[in-house]
């Protein structure tokens, strides 16, 4: 029996019409099939028709909020990217976005639409990775690759997680920028171990490596 292809359309969800036609346009450019929803009814509406490969949505909407959509395409489509957006970053929203599975969470506004359009890509690209491994791998071998893919997504939420609590404190304190340095240490050994992919994980290296440099230089004003 043939599996079916990983969806590559990405679901963007925003009640501002300029960000909507904003991702179309840059999304399409990458080769992307693109939906666009402008509240939650739209969106869950679209996802029991429809399957993609990335959700893309505002945290703040009239009547159900991102949050809750990322929730519902996570037990509806596991292997969806999902990625939150807003102009009103909280530790509380991103640590919730995070634990539910989302991947990324991008604060507004954007100032560069290229490394976000990448950003996207690259969540697509490692859902359609697992999405294979999980249906090509013999049990044996499914099962080991499932616990190392435990391992480094457990790591990649904890990355994640601290890159939001770093961005909503603006200044982090010193426990921050330990627990940072700390799991910069535990991504690298992951890394050389070859159990894991390096391109990922270096790019977590960069972007935790990047807030911790600007938490530091916030503690010296």
């Amino acid at each position: 029996m043939q599996r079916a292809a990983f969806p590559s359309s990405v679901l963007v969800v925003d009640d501002e019409p300029v960000v909507l036609d904003l991702f179309s346009r840059v999304l399409g450019e990458k080769g992307f099939s693109i939906r666009t929803a402008k509240n939650a009814d739209e969106a869950l509406a679209l996802i029991e028709r429809e399957d993609f490969g990335c959700l893309l949505t505002d945290k703040n909407l009239p009547g159900l909020d991102g949050i809750e959509i990322v929730r519902r395409v996570r037990q509806a489509q596991p292997f969806c990217a999902c990625i939150v957006m807003t102009g009103y970053a909280s530790t509380g929203s991103a640590v919730e976005a995070l634990r539910l599975g989302a991947m990324d969470y991008l604060e507004k506004p954007f100032d560069d639409l290229t490394r976000v359009a990448d950003r996207i890509d690259e969540a697509v690209r490692q859902m359609r990775l697992e999405y294979e491994r999980a249906n090509d791998a013999p049990p044996g071998v499914a099962v080991r690759q499932a616990e190392l893919d435990h391992a480094t997504a457990d790591l990649r939420t904890r990355s994640l997680h601290l890159l939001s609590r770093l961005v909503a404190s603006k200044a982090a304190g010193r426990d921050v920028l330990l627990s940072g340095e700390s799991l910069l240490d535990d991504l690298r050994r992951l890394r050389e171990s070859g159990r894991a992919d390096p391109d990922e994980l270096h790019r977590l290296e960069q972007r935790i490596e990047e807030h911790l440099a600007l938490a530091r230089l916030a503690q010296t004003r």
